[in-house]
This record gives C-alpha cells, structure tokens and sequence, in this order.
C-alpha cells in the first residue's frame, strides 16, 4: 500500500518492431506508435502520446473529484493542442479544453476543474518539470 508520500514507480517499454511503428507495453496492455519522423500511419507520435496523458490525466481527476464532489457530468471531453518549435525540437505550448456537459453550477465546475488540474501527476510534471536522466545498456546479438 501506497502512503501518501510514499513514491509510485512506473514502468514502460517501447519496443520498435520496424523503421515506422514501435509497440508500447505498459502492464498488460499494448498499443502501437510511430517512430518515423514525419510519418504518422504506425500511431501517434511521442509528442501527440504525451498530449494523450495529459488529456487521460485531467479525466482521470475529472472523473474522480465529480463523484465525490457530487456533480453528475452527462459528457466529459478534454481537447489538447500543443505547439512545436523544430531547433531545439520541443513543445513551446499546451492549451487544452475541458468541455463538460453538466446541470452543475459553473463555478462548482470551474473548482472542478481548478482541482483537477492542481492534482494531476502529468499536469504537475508538465507546469513544474522534471528531471530526465538516461544511459545506453548494449546488448551483443
């Protein structure tokens, strides 16, 4: 069991099965993503992947915080839009847009949203950053 600051690890694998598509394995799940630049038909590229959890994590909150908030929502939707710059490569924006359909107060809904985005694990990494370490391990065929 988990404490409250007791730390959560998780763990992905990213397997490339050719030049265009990778398969990703996350528990007992997998999807395919596309690894080729400028390509697109294996997946969605890492990019469009992290605006994916960002998308996933403020609907998990969403979700969550509504029934204990009591707010019945008909419709949840969260849009996310991100910007690249090419040198260096990197998002230089995100703006999303949570849509809730709901007979709820909006300022009920705005706190709503105002919780769920405060306590997002990949809403936090994203506004407050975090460090990225990394190593090659080689593997002889």
């Amino acid at each position: 069991m988990h404490g409250q600051n007791s730390p959560q690890h998780y763990v992905v694998t990213v397997v490339r099965d050719d030049e265009s598509g990778a398969t990703a394995q996350v528990r007992h799940h997998t999807f395919r993503v596309n690894i080729k630049r400028g390509g697109g038909e294996a997946g969605p590229n890492a990019a469009e992947t992290l605006l994916v959890a960002l998308g996933t994590c403020l609907l998990t909150n969403v979700q969550t915080l509504a029934a204990k908030m009591r707010i019945e929502l008909q419709d949840v939707r969260v849009e996310v839009e991100g910007v690249r710059r090419d040198v260096p490569p990197g998002l230089v924006g995100i703006h999303y847009t949570l849509s809730l359909t709901s007979d709820a107060p909006l300022d009920k809904l705005e706190y709503l949203h105002e919780k769920a985005a405060e306590w997002g694990t990949v809403t936090n990494t994203l506004v407050h950053g975090v460090a990225v370490e990394g190593e090659v391990e080689l593997r002889h065929p």
